[in-house]
């Protein structure tokens, strides 16, 4: 498969949309479900996840917690927030219900932009 985006930052602030946001209780803080912008097909959607109230550096102003794609109908994580948060771990059942919840009520609704 080739990869023809990173989650970098530039690539993260200029070239994705939000879909959704949330506040997480427990955690106490705010995320934003992003969608890579150029992909138009719905079976070739990447989904990036970030903290949007993460105080830990004035350096990034994007903090991202995790990245998502759809594969045989299914929401798949390709970067698990367990393996990068582990302080976390006790709110990422919640988080992940709603970022789940996000994408889904996305792709229930997707329509491709028409180009002439």
């Amino acid at each position: 498969m080739r990869t023809e985006h990173t989650r970098s930052i530039q690539t993260i602030s200029h070239s994705t949309e939000v879909i959704d946001s949330f506040f997480d209780e427990q955690s106490q803080k705010e995320f934003s479900v992003r969608r890579l912008s150029c992909r138009n097909d719905i079976k070739r959607q990447l989904f990036i996840v970030t903290i949007t109230n993460d105080n830990k550096s004035d350096k990034f102003y994007v903090v991202p917690f995790a990245e998502l794609t759809i594969c045989r109908n299914k929401i798949r994580y390709i970067i698990k927030p367990t393996q990068q948060y582990p302080d976390l771990e006790d709110s990422i059942p919640s988080i992940s219900g709603s970022i789940e919840k996000a994408i889904s009520g996305f792709i229930q609704n997707y329509r491709p932009a028409v180009t002439a």
